[in-house]
């Protein structure tokens, strides 16, 4: 029986996690027995204390209606559940997997994962996690007509069954290539099965909230406003510093400046790029900026006209400048995308230098006016028309960059209202398929290419409520993809994604624009020392220290 492969990255630089927002802690009574002294990207020297912290309050640059992240997957829903909710394996600041609620896994074959419980760990109400909790909180995902947001990841699973007293054994229909990540925190969040029988259909809400065995539990939630935890005693792991964390819906970025320079939060997570100076400059703040491995792209709807125009598609992707909106809005705090994953997600796939042969190789569609004016000129639509593209509240730079973009098309007869929309309703629009210009705003849960590629390019994924919001259908794309999905080998499995990206880049049913990175700003009287790019995918709030 061999151990579960675990997928590596190499990284150039391992800084930060996904760009959400985190908080702030008023810490009454420090301890100040000091460790470690260092200094951070932004000139701080940060002492770290054993002390605890009373409460830590953090500024969330987005609102969220439900708690229940299976019926609303955004990133800051993530960054509330995940203090509470914990997966069988989780995802190392290197970007490989760990153990989790699984204390060890092994892959007796291709289609068979075996997981060992942990022992005695506990929901935060005092119920003992059993092997049977875990098979519930994955068949609400992998059941036949889920309508779960993470249904996706488990259409392979044929059997999730028992087979020893701390053990549970997986079976698939068919190898999968990206199986091994759908235990992880970003499409796995265990519960009770008392809890998801007894409170079907309000789970997530201010009454019901969710049960886990992680750090912290809900105390109040307000849908919109704030979200109030309190520290879980029984967690099976180190216990956090912080007593209580309370994360504030905070959208406008104005706003949650001052209220930093005011020190009413000690945490605020998505420092705006052309405000940091700004957020630096405020006196002890300790702003941390990395790579979040995210990618943003706009996204064509090859089902709806005009936009099943390969003309009008490359039009528009002409017409967007990347590289001053990196330079000019991002303030150099990102990097032009060649395509849809990262360099960094390729690790244990393709070696960096394979990953550069691959980038070159993949079609591009530079800034360049009149190649623009020229596409659209052998479109259908030759005279231009007329069409709206929306952008998340929190993301005002995604809303700088569509309004470049706006100006630029105006000049080859194109029309584009560019408008802002609450987070939530811009995800619940992207799985509707409806309109014809979107923003994509991804960031990786998992260390390997094959995530981005599988759910915006493989035809399997296209129509309503699907990943690939560009209904993007190219058959040899998908018979790449699918043989992908069956790999095991990974030098196979890159050449599969490898021909996959370079074949669907020709036919522009996404023009890449940036691969992003997020700033986190710690107050005075806090700090970590182990930011990444997976920081937020786990329970971040337990590797927050108060300062000495």
């Amino acid at each position: 029986m061999d151990a579960l492969p675990q997928p590596r990255l190499s990284r150039r630089d391992l800084l930060r996690g996904i760009a959400i927002a985190s908080g702030v802690i008023a810490v009454p009574g420090l301890l100040a027995a000091c460790s470690t002294d260092e200094k951070s990207g932004s000139g701080v020297t940060v002492t770290q204390s054993d002390g605890p912290i009373d409460l830590l309050t953090v500024a969330l640059p987005a609102s969220i209606s439900t708690l229940d992240v299976s019926k609303s997957a955004g990133i800051a829903n993530l960054t509330v559940a995940l203090l509470v909710q914990e997966a069988l394996v989780t995802v190392a600041a290197d970007g490989t997997l760990a153990p989790g609620l699984a204390e060890s896994w092994t892959r007796p074959d291709a289609t068979t994962y075996v997981y060992k419980i942990r022992p005695d760990v506990r929901f935060s109400d005092g119920t003992l996690l059993t092997v049977d909790d875990v098979i519930a909180s994955i068949e609400q995902h992998s059941v036949k007509g889920s309508t779960s947001a993470f249904a996706y990841a488990y259409t392979n699973v044929v059997s999730v069954t028992q087979t020893g007293d701390r053990e549970l054994t997986i079976t698939l229909s068919a190898p999968d290539s990206l199986f091994s990540w759908a235990l992880s925190p970003g499409t796995l969040q265990v519960t009770s099965r008392a809890f998801l029988e007894q409170n079907a259909g309000s789970i997530g809400t201010p009454a019901t909230k969710i049960l886990g065995t992680g750090p912290y539990a809900i105390a109040e939630f307000v849908p919109d406003s704030h979200v109030t935890l309190q520290r879980n005693d029984g967690w099976w792991s180190e216990a956090p510093k912080a007593a209580q964390v309370r994360i504030e819906f905070v959208s406008d970025e104005t706003t949650r400046l001052i209220a930093m320079r005011q020190n009413s939060f000690d945490l605020a997570t998505s420092v705006p790029f052309d405000q940091l100076e700004q957020w630096s400059g405020l006196e002890g703040v300790d702003v941390q900026t990395a790579s979040d491995n995210s990618v943003v792209a706009l996204a064509f709807n090859t089902a709806k006209a005009p936009w099943n125009d390969k003309h009008v598609r490359a039009a528009v992707a002409h017409s967007i400048d990347r590289a001053a909106i990196v330079k000019s809005v991002l303030r150099t705090h990102g990097e032009v995308a060649a395509t849809l994953p990262t360099r960094q997600q390729w690790g244990g796939v393709l070696d960096p230098g394979a990953v550069d042969e691959l980038y070159q190789r993949i079609p591009q569609f530079d800034f360049d006016l009149d190649a623009a004016g020229n596409e659209l000129a052998q479109s259908s639509v030759p005279n231009g028309f007329s069409d709206t593209v929306t952008y998340p509240n929190s993301g005002p730079q995604i809303g700088k960059a569509l309004l470049s973009l706006a100006e630029n098309v105006k000049k080859i007869g194109i029309t584009l209202e560019v408008e802002e929309v609450s987070l939530e309703q811009w995800i619940a629009d992207l799985g509707k398929h409806e309109a014809g210009i979107s923003l994509g705003w991804y960031f990786a849960t998992t260390g390997d290419p094959a995530e981005y590629t599988q759910q915006l390019l493989n035809a399997d994924n296209a129509g309503v409520n699907g990943t690939n919001i560009a209904d993007y259908r190219n058959d040899a794309v998908t018979d790449l993809l699918r043989r992908e999905r069956l790999e095991t080998d990974p030098a196979a499995r890159g050449q599969l994604l490898s021909e996959a990206l370079v074949l669907a880049a020709a036919d522009v049913p996404y023009q890449p624009l940036w691969w992003g990175e997020g700033a986190t700003a710690f107050g005075p009287v806090v700090g970590t020392s182990t930011y990444s790019p997976y920081f937020y995918i786990g329970p971040w709030a337990t590797q927050v220290f108060a300062r000495a």
